[in-house]
């Protein structure tokens, strides 16, 4: 016995719903990490693994994040408009897919420009960076400095952007360090921590651009299930018409 296929309109619908549950995790998932980050940014800073996505992450990232999530959340809203109606043969009831389509396309600008940003910023981390790190406390400095296995910025020396306050620790005497075989690597913590942030940066805006293909697929879904509500109003006048009045599907 074969198994019966679902009308087109049912399989679309069940489609937009299940989609629109990923739509609502994406947004969840992004709340849930722009306040954590938010914590860490309203913390003191301290000398611990976080001072790396503290010095990565700005208020801007976060307040974007809060407004795609925010954006997300009222699209996920505007969905459930649109399960509690049904075409009829005088009303498609295309208006809450509409007002749908309009809502996830500005999630997902927002989403795109977002993303988009904080690649940009991956894209020049050293003339980002180097006013951070200027701006630490050398106790945070050291931390980095032991942490990464590096002394200084650039390099161990005073244009370097290394001082007497920091040699401590692995720092504390650069001239006896080892230098890498490796002539492209320096002795400075400049790549290291721009290792650092990369992962958290390049992370977080690869991410978002697999939201935006979520959303866009959501958007092509939320058209084809408007065209189909048109099909079937025009379907059921049709029949209406053919049944002398007392059409099948009323």
């Amino acid at each position: 016995m074969k198994m019966m296929k679902l009308p087109t309109l049912s399989r679309y619908t069940y489609i937009f719903a299940a989609l629109n549950v990923i739509l609502l995790l994406t947004g969840v998932l992004t709340l849930l990490t722009v306040l954590n980050w938010r914590n860490i940014l309203d913390q003191p800073i301290s000398s611990n693994p976080d001072i790396y996505t503290r010095l990565a992450v700005n208020d801007l990232v976060i307040y974007g994040g809060f407004v795609g999530a925010a954006s997300t959340f009222l699209t996920v809203a505007i969905s459930l408009w649109t399960f509690a109606t049904r075409p009829t043969r005088e009303n498609a009831q295309t208006l809450p897919l509409r007002a749908y389509m309009s809502s996830l396309f500005t999630t997902l600008l927002i989403t795109l420009i977002a993303a988009s940003l904080i690649w940009f910023s991956t894209l020049r981390e050293r003339s980002l960076f180097t006013p951070v790190w200027e701006a630490l406390p050398a106790q945070q400095k050291i931390f980095i400095q032991n942490d990464l296995k590096c002394c200084g910025w650039f390099n161990a020396t005073l244009p370097g952007l290394f001082n007497d306050n920091v040699m401590s620790g692995f720092c504390e005497d650069p001239d006896i360090i080892r230098p890498d075989p490796d002539p492209n690597v320096v002795l400075g913590c400049v790549d290291k921590f721009g290792k650092k942030a990369d992962d958290i940066l390049n992370n977080t805006f690869t991410l978002s651009y697999g939201f935006t293909g979520v959303q866009f697929f959501l958007f092509v879904t939320a058209a084809a299930l408007a065209n189909l509500r048109i099909q079937q109003k025009r379907f059921m006048r049709i029949d209406y018409k053919l049944r002398n009045g007392k059409g099948a599907f009323l």
